[in-house]
């Protein structure tokens, strides 16, 4: 298993799960398992995986994350209500982190419109073109 430079560690499925046997505890653990599990196409256990770390406890940067993350996740199951609920604790916290904000305003509208509301979709466009990214 490798670890980042950001400190997390990245490996195959079975690595992590090795770590998660010995540590449930582990919330980066889980973090990471998720991204394996949806870049391999199992959704439904990222979404769960990603709820967990969020439940046990995350760095700042790695929650609003892993938030992010859980929204494409729940978007792709179709469900859009708490996709729409996740990418709103981003915007609620206000990250530092310009990029992040506007991608959860930009993930946000484009749930809202597929919801059809379309005035919420505008209102979240509109706030994602005045951020500033630099």
């Amino acid at each position: 298993m490798l670890k980042d430079a950001l400190g997390n560690y990245r490996g195959t499925l079975s690595e992590v799960d090795r770590l998660l046997s010995r540590n449930r505890g582990n919330a980066m653990a889980w973090y990471d398992r998720a991204n394996i599990r949806h870049g391999a196409g199992d959704v439904s256990g990222a979404a769960d995986d990603y709820t967990e770390a969020l439940r046990i406890g995350l760095r700042k940067r790695e929650e609003l994350l892993a938030l992010g993350n859980r929204a494409m996740a729940l978007s792709e199951l179709g469900r859009l209500e708490e996709a729409i609920r996740d990418c709103t604790c981003i915007i609620d916290a206000n990250p530092r982190n310009r990029g992040v904000l506007k991608a959860a305003l930009l993930r946000r509208a484009d749930l809202n419109n597929r919801i059809g509301r379309t005035g919420a979709a505008y209102l979240d466009t509109r706030a994602a073109e005045n951020v500033t990214t630099r």
